[in-house]
């Protein structure tokens, strides 16, 4: 069974993730620039009841263009995006790969938002091999 570890920059928000991810992906919307300070943030979806949580991560809410409720999970102490979540999708988690204890242990296979990418943001995602969902 796969286990992913992780947390914030400073130790005080961490998390295991048990089982496989539902998938990974690289998100080029705004929300995501801005919440990382970069030009995108890559990204795995989990389920929720398999992602436990030690310490107390601050949020904070915003409303999608969709008027979902979209929450972001971040240290208190050093700042650091760890996951959010969507009232679209209450049943997962999307966590930040940067926030992985070996955040080489997650491969994007898409890119979402691409739209509104930064015109010099050049991400890519491997190209799949035949079979591979």
């Amino acid at each position: 069974m796969s286990v992913l570890t992780g947390g914030c920059a400073c130790g005080a928000v961490r998390f295991t993730a048990t089982g496989a991810p539902r998938f990974a992906f690289i998100c080029q919307c705004r929300d995501c620039q801005q919440m990382t300070g970069s030009d995108h943030a890559a990204q795995f979806a989990h389920a929720a009841e398999a992602f436990a949580l030690e310490g107390r991560p601050a949020h904070w809410d915003r409303q999608s263009a969709a008027g979902f409720t979209v929450r972001k999970f971040f240290c208190a102490t050093c700042g650091a995006p760890v996951y959010g979540t969507t009232s679209r999708a209450p049943d997962i988690v999307m966590v930040l790969a940067e926030a992985l204890d070996d955040p080489a242990a997650i491969t994007p296979t898409a890119i979402v938002y691409g739209e509104e990418r930064i015109t010099w943001d050049h991400a890519s995602v491997p190209a799949r091999s035949e079979g591979e969902a």
